[in-house]
């Protein structure tokens, strides 16, 4: 091959390299993950990678369902309060003798009811889903609290022995299986968001609501099925969660809507709505908690991780925004 030939491709190659939408959120991943492996002794040791990534699914499962929310114009608080009602419900039914598979459908059927009247009330009520899930928040930690007493839901450790356990909340090829649910996911997620009409819908309606309206598109209905959806992956992380905690923690859940929602905007998804990234959204979940990883690492006060979240959110949101306006 000529030295010319040899040039172009190199140039074609990193072209379609910089032409990854990603590439910007891969970037600072691979920029934290060499700041950590210089600076400490311990973070490239497998083990703590593998908790990095177990840490990280969860919000990624649920940023997955967020990219969704947030493409389309709306934020959804109440995804932390409802991740810990449905897991200390499940353990609640485990506890009581219910079989895995009525336990995981019955989840699954709460998350997802869950999700639909955040839409409903936000339909139902004409109020933007942030305010109507402001709301539900306090009512599914309520309710999570009710539910549970107030305390950690024990299940018999024979429980703990069947496959339900001992399959969803361990390894599979040296990773834990909530990772492997966040990748599958994840892929499902992308395929629904832009490969089929149902995505591309959703993003027309963040992009602008009263064309999208205009153009057909039945938006309240499209707004209810959306949070359906998001209620419904809550489900999926729940069910993960509860499998490897082996039992119901009301303590797990408030909170965590922070991290979903960074790790969806860290990850590209415009706060404004129209455009989002499901790939980068987990790749946010995964920068999220290399950030919290390394605060432990390095010595510093965990609570400051919090402070380094939203910190990373403002920088995200400031960034897209310049650039928009550029453009």
């Amino acid at each position: 091959m000529k030295p010319r030939q040899q040039s172009a491709g190199i140039e074609r190659l990193i072209r379609r390299v910089l032409s990854i939408d990603e590439i910007g959120v891969i970037a600072a991943m691979l920029g934290i993950c060499i700041f950590l492996s210089l600076t400490t002794d311990t973070f490239l040791q497998k083990q703590n990678l593998i908790s990095v990534l177990r840490q990280a699914s969860y919000i990624g499962i649920m940023a997955v369902g967020m990219v969704f929310v947030i493409s389309m114009g709306d934020i959804d608080l109440s995804v932390g309060a409802l991740l810990m009602l449905v897991s200390v419900t499940m353990s609640v039914l485990f506890r009581s003798g219910y079989s895995p598979i009525v336990v995981i459908v019955a989840g699954l059927a709460l998350a997802t009811f869950c999700g639909f009247v955040n839409g409903a009330l936000s339909v139902a009520l004409r109020i933007p889903t942030i305010i109507a899930t402001l709301g539900t928040l306090s009512v599914f930690r309520g309710l999570g609290l009710v539910v549970s007493g107030g305390s950690p839901v024990s299940i018999d450790r024979d429980m703990t022995r069947g496959w339900f356990f001992t399959r969803l909340g361990e390894k599979s090829f040296g990773v834990w299986m909530s990772a492997w649910a966040m990748f599958a996911v994840a892929i499902v997620g992308w395929f629904l968001f832009t490969q089929t009409a149902f995505g591309r819908r959703v993003q027309a309606i963040g992009s602008n609501r009263q064309a999208a309206r205009y153009s057909g598109i039945r938006v309240n209905r499209y707004r209810i099925m959306v949070m359906s959806l998001m209620g419904f992956i809550v489900g999926i992380a729940a069910t993960f969660l509860l499998a490897f905690q082996r039992g119901g923690n009301p303590a797990s859940g408030p909170g965590q809507e922070l991290y979903v929602i960074a790790a969806t905007i860290i990850g590209g998804t415009a706060l404004t709505g129209g455009s989002g990234s499901v790939f980068g959204a987990v790749i946010g979940a995964i920068i999220v908690w290399l950030i919290q990883n390394g605060l432990v690492l390095l010595g510093i006060e965990p609570a400051w991780g919090t402070v380094a979240t939203g910190s990373v959110i403002i920088i995200a949101v400031a960034l897209d925004y310049l650039i928009k306006r550029r453009d």
